[in-house]
């Protein structure tokens, strides 16, 4: 009897449990890319290079023309944080497939740490904060321990419901919002 009750236990958390060997969507792959691939098939070598020579100088024409572009994980890692803050609707390309929500934390770019580089009073303790890398944060609280000043760190987290929280040099994070 309790290897049926086992076997009715099992069932549902079987059928309930998603498969790690379920296939994983990928983003189509341009054409122009297809068809370099495709020259490996050709079985004669002088048709082959030819087909790869071909196919390189039609790939390094596209990429002129800014149709292609090509980044490796450490471009795309870094356009990442430079996003960050900002909403966008999914983008295959930055990693938002169709299983993320729009909004959510991007292969664990879920914090940022940057250093101040310009920051203006908007009265009553709130603050707008331009970081190095050019992007231009505004608290949407007051900040009531100190004044932020250039050059300090400061770390930047998500938070629920898509809204994020900046830490100036250590101290008490606030709420705060990406304008640019």
């Amino acid at each position: 009897m309790t290897g049926l009750r086992a076997l009715f236990l099992l069932v549902p958390l079987c059928i309930a449990a998603p498969s790690s060997a379920a296939p994983q969507r990928q983003q189509p792959r341009p054409e122009i890319f297809t068809n370099l691939l495709q020259c490996r098939t050709i079985p004669v070598d002088a048709e082959r290079l030819a087909c790869f020579d071909r196919q390189v100088g039609a790939m390094d024409a596209a990429a002129q023309r800014d149709e292609v572009v090509v980044l490796d994980k450490g471009e795309l890692n870094k356009t990442r944080k430079t996003l960050f803050g900002f909403s966008f609707p999914k983008l295959p390309f930055l990693g938002g497939g169709d299983d993320k929500e729009e909004g959510q934390a991007e292969e664990g770019v879920t914090h940022i740490q940057a250093v101040i580089a310009s920051v203006r009073s908007l009265g009553y303790g709130k603050w707008q904060i331009g970081l190095e890398d050019g992007a231009q944060w505004v608290t949407t609280e007051a900040m009531t321990a100190r004044d932020p000043k250039v050059g300090q760190p400061i770390e930047l987290k998500r938070a629920a419901m898509g809204s994020f929280m900046g830490k100036v040099d250590g101290g008490r994070a606030v709420r705060m919002k990406r304008i640019s």
